[in-house]
């Protein structure tokens, strides 16, 4: 599976027969902003996603760029795949860690305080 980087449409694509799975870019200069990824559903639960992000950040990094991952895809690729987060900027890797504690203090309050609790509400009379 030959991942490409298709620099005139501005994404990474991966072909398999007759679909096309691929990740949305802007760059700037050394930077590669990702902003979308789509799996046709014929490709979809077999780690077609995550093969396609992992070569288009290992081609990131061969080419010296940093990353942004505004798409929640990518942006998860990262945060579970730590060997790939020297590659966001700082400021990303700022952003990354802020919503990684964001999602540490939700699971935490839902752990303390479970969704199922009766509401606190006054039965009518």
């Amino acid at each position: 599976m030959d991942i490409r980087d298709n620099e005139s449409l501005h994404r990474y694509e991966l072909s398999i027969g007759d679909a096309v799975a691929f990740s949305q870019y802007v760059r700037q200069g050394q930077v590669t902003d990702f902003i979308h990824t789509e799996v046709p559903k014929s490709l979809s639960g077999k780690g077609i996603g995550s093969k396609l992000i992992r070569g288009a950040l290992d081609n990131e990094r061969a080419q010296g760029r940093k990353v942004i991952a505004h798409c929640p895809f990518v942006a998860k690729f990262i945060r579970e795949h730590t060997e790939y987060q020297d590659l966001l900027t700082p400021a990303a890797r700022a952003e990354a860690e802020k919503a990684k504690l964001d999602a540490e203090l939700d699971e935490a309050l839902t752990e303390t305080f479970p969704a199922s609790d009766s509401p606190a509400v006054t039965p009518k009379q």
